[in-house]
């Protein structure tokens, strides 16, 4: 069974008590000295695995920190990040022999961020996950199914069973 988990700033919780099971990933690469970047959250969710990396970039905008007005999601430093979450997190799920789909889900808001933006976004970054190798090469089970870059509402809307919330610091789990 799956767990409630705060993103890093205690703003928002994502409730996976709904997934089969659920992890985050930091905690046990940094246990074994692992200098691999990792995505938020795994978790297992109506036969498929998912991984969740989730950035909010609105907060400290909203907090009037207007550096977060200059945040870039399409920088090629950014990109290349959110890449190699997904391979230095695949990492975990082929060491213990996942038998399910695996979709990755970018949950994203930043000032400027419209469905549009997002849209593009996600096709910048999935022309570097391994879309056309699994084809090539007709891998099975497939490296990875889906890629998506979605806002929270977004989210909640596909996964209302593992929603995302704010938290309330005197109710959260």
């Amino acid at each position: 069974m799956g767990e409630v988990y705060w993103e890093e700033n205690h703003d928002y919780q994502i409730d996976l008590r709904n997934a089969a099971w659920s992890l985050e990933l930091q905690p046990l690469y940094r246990e074994y000295n692992l200098s691999l970047a990792d995505v938020d959250w795994i978790c297992e969710f109506n036969g498929n695995i998912l991984l969740i990396e989730y950035k909010n970039a609105k907060l400290p905008f909203e907090r009037g920190f207007r550096a977060a007005e200059n945040f870039n999601p399409y920088s090629d430093e950014r990109v290349a990040n959110v890449v190699r979450k997904f391979f230095d997190s695949f990492f975990y799920i082929e060491a213990y022999q996942r038998k399910r789909p695996v979709k990755y889900i970018y949950i994203l808001e930043w000032p400027k961020g419209d469905i549009f933006s997002r849209k593009m976004l996600q096709n910048k970054i999935a022309k570097f996950l391994p879309f056309r190798f699994q084809q090539q090469e007709k891998l099975s089970p497939l490296l990875i199914e889906e890629f998506r870059v979605v806002s929270i509402d977004e989210w909640n809307t596909m996964y209302a069973d593992i929603p995302i919330s704010r938290c309330d610091d005197d109710k959260v789990e």
